[in-house]
């Protein structure tokens, strides 16, 4: 996108509606840093990477029982139709 252009369009919103665009886009760029941060700082629990472990050997085990998404919904969606 142009800036120039973008900085023209900006300039011409009365200035309430221009502090509420500069916070949204304030907004943006820190919920892209923390975004950006905590994949960065992400890691596996001891906890959660036995769960997986655990469910990839089930799966191994049993590759028969899973069933697609497809199968689920449908069976959730008889399940709550009431509350749809």
């Amino acid at each position: 996108m142009n800036g120039e252009l973008l900085l023209q369009r900006f300039n011409t919103l009365p200035n309430n509606l221009q502090l509420l665009v500069f916070g949204y886009v304030d907004f943006l760029v820190e919920s892209c840093n923390v975004i950006e941060d905590a994949a960065k700082n992400e890691e596996i629990t001891s906890g959660l990477k036995a769960l997986l472990d655990e469910r990839i050997a089930n799966y191994e085990k049993n590759p028969h029982k899973v069933k697609t998404w497809e199968e689920i919904e449908e069976r959730l969606l008889k399940k709550y139709k009431h509350a749809v």
